[in-house]
């Protein structure tokens, strides 16, 4: 799109960097099948324009930590406990994108059949963007929901201390003609990921957004990087900060707390040395059918979604958009006309394929 384009980007196609993903990981042991799916999540986090959750994750979260024997290339995944309902799923400190999908898949499964399921995954690690898993069940006439700890950046309200993760939260809604609703958010004010995008580009931070160590506010990044991010809402009561705080928790709750995985302050801090296996997901599915007819929903999303969006915009704005279409059209941009990566992460790629032996074959639009 016109305002990513930009002479700070490069262009890919999608499967050249799938590919790529694929070769780098399994280069360093990671089955075709595991890769597989690791790649899709990347690179799909690109292509919705969630740069901060895609190849540049590649080499810092996953290809460096299996290669310090941090993180398991070829883990032994067990079911702990299962109902018709519900499933427990221990990763064995795996990548946290194919125990995520393959629970999520499960879960869907076991949702087609009594109309609601649940699953849980502990001792895990990144999973990339929680809308991946959320959408899974789009096409299935259920609506799905995703989220997951993660290690701790964020200060609760009124204090400094690093509690909890970024905690994000996904909620995938199927409409008829409309793109559907997917909303995907840290409960936090941004994802500690957009913190490492600013400071990479030598971008400020937004006002509220984060706090330094010793809990004043900061607008540098690689300040904040060695602070703490704030809830959603931002510092104290006055614009909600409260609210975030208590959806993280409730976030590092069903997760952690209920899968028996890590939480509070179990799960590692961000800035310290990489822990194995102390990441939870936690996932849900239910039919749309144990409510109303599908098609007649579907119908009404289409109404309720497009009355956002036709309504009347605020001086200055020319346009009204609701929960995923941002990403959804950016998706379409990049299947037409190329993947964007920022020059940094492109030449990082570069540089990883040189260490790994492995070609850097992927087509610059």
């Amino acid at each position: 799109m016109a305002d990513v384009i930009t002479s700070e980007y490069r262009l890919s196609t999608e499967p050249d960097l799938k590919r790529f993903v694929s070769t780098a990981l399994e280069k360093v042991g990671v089955t075709p099948e595991d890769a597989s799916i690791v790649a899709d999540v990347l690179v799909a986090a690109d292509m919705r324009g969630i740069e901060s959750h895609g190849v540049a994750r590649l080499e810092a979260y996953y290809v460096s930590r299996i290669r310090a024997g941090q993180l398991a290339a070829k883990p032994e995944i067990q079911t702990v406990r299962e109902t018709p309902t519900s499933v427990l799923v221990d990763a064995g400190n795996g990548l946290g994108h194919p125990a995520g999908k393959r629970t999520m898949e499960r879960v869907l499964q076991k949702a087609a059949q009594t109309g609601a399921a649940f699953g849980a995954v502990r001792n895990s690690n990144h999973f990339g963007i929680a809308g991946y898993y959320a959408m899974m069940a789009l096409d299935r006439d259920i609506i799905g929901i995703a989220s997951t700890n993660s290690t701790r950046f964020a200060a609760p309200t009124f204090g400094k201390d690093v509690l909890l993760g970024t905690n994000p939260l996904a909620f995938a809604i199927p409409a008829k003609n409309e793109p559907a609703f997917v909303l995907d958010f840290a409960t936090t004010t941004v994802p500690k990921g957009k913190l490492e995008v600013y400071n990479r580009k030598g971008k400020q931070l937004n006002s509220g957004w984060a706090i330094d160590a010793a809990g004043v506010e900061t607008r540098d990044p690689n300040v904040a990087l060695k602070g703490a991010l704030l809830p959603l809402g931002g510092f104290g009561v006055d614009n909600g900060g409260h609210k975030g705080y208590g959806l993280g928790l409730l976030v590092d709750i069903l997760c952690g707390v209920l899968s028996g995985g890590a939480f509070g302050k179990d799960l590692p801090v961000a800035a310290d040395p990489p822990q194995p296996g102390r990441i939870s997901h936690f996932f849900a599915a239910f039919k749309i059918d144990g409510f109303r007819d599908p098609e007649q929903f579907k119908a009404d999303m289409d109404t309720e979604l497009r009355a956002f969006k036709d309504s009347a915009k605020a001086p200055g704005q020319d346009r009204i958009y609701v929960a995923g279409e941002i990403e959804y059209e950016k998706t379409l941009d990049a299947r037409k006309n190329g993947v964007p990566v920022h020059v940094k992460v492109w030449d990082g790629l570069e540089r990883l394929a040189g260490e790994l032996g492995i070609p850097f074959d992927i087509e610059k639009r």
